[in-house]
């Protein structure tokens, strides 16, 4: 008896030093956050050759402890919010390059967008959709990163009802309170 395994992972970060050079993607998509995993979803669903540029796969979303706001979910933790999404566009054959940064973007007289990353990769693109998300105001004040998500949260509008009833300490000013 002999059995064979297809593993058809369509997902891949292999882009060796010649496809570099060779390649013009049709859509560069800087951010992997819930919005660059979208515009990944609809690119690729049009059967474009797409890369994506991220830091982290999953963007602000993972340091999310609740999300009672997404419909379809009465409650879902950010983390598995993203994994949801993340199984979604691993249905295509997407070229993720996670863990690297974009230095600098540039049109050439030929219109096509070159994109230098952090891992001294030159990309070319005949398209480019920014979805780098936001940031935070912090603090930096002791403690702060370890009660992330767990106390500690930087949207009052969103994370207000799971603080219902409870003492609270708001700090900033303007916008970043």
């Amino acid at each position: 008896m002999t059995l064979e395994f297809k593993l058809d992972l369509p997902l891949t970060n292999a882009l060796s030093a010649e496809n570099q050079q060779n390649t013009v993607f049709d859509a560069a998509i800087l951010g992997g956050g819930p919005a660059g995993m979208t515009a990944a979803v609809y690119a690729l669903r049009k059967q474009m050759n797409v890369v994506m540029i991220t830091p982290d796969l999953g963007g602000q979303i993972l340091k999310t402890s609740g999300v009672e706001n997404y419909m379809g979910y009465q409650y879902i933790t950010g983390p598995e919010l993203s994994a949801k999404f993340s199984e979604q566009i691993r249905q295509f054959p997407l070229t993720l390059l996670q863990g690297e940064s974009v230095l600098s973007l540039s049109q050439g007289a030929d219109n096509v967008f070159l994109i230098a990353t952090d891992s001294q990769r030159t990309l070319k693109s005949r398209t480019v959709i920014l979805a780098t998300g936001k940031r935070w105001r912090k603090l930096n004040v002791p403690g702060e990163e370890t009660y992330l998500g767990h106390g500690v949260v930087y949207c009052a509008v969103c994370d207000a009802p799971f603080f219902k009833g409870l003492p609270v300490v708001v700090a900033g000013g303007g916008n970043s309170a």
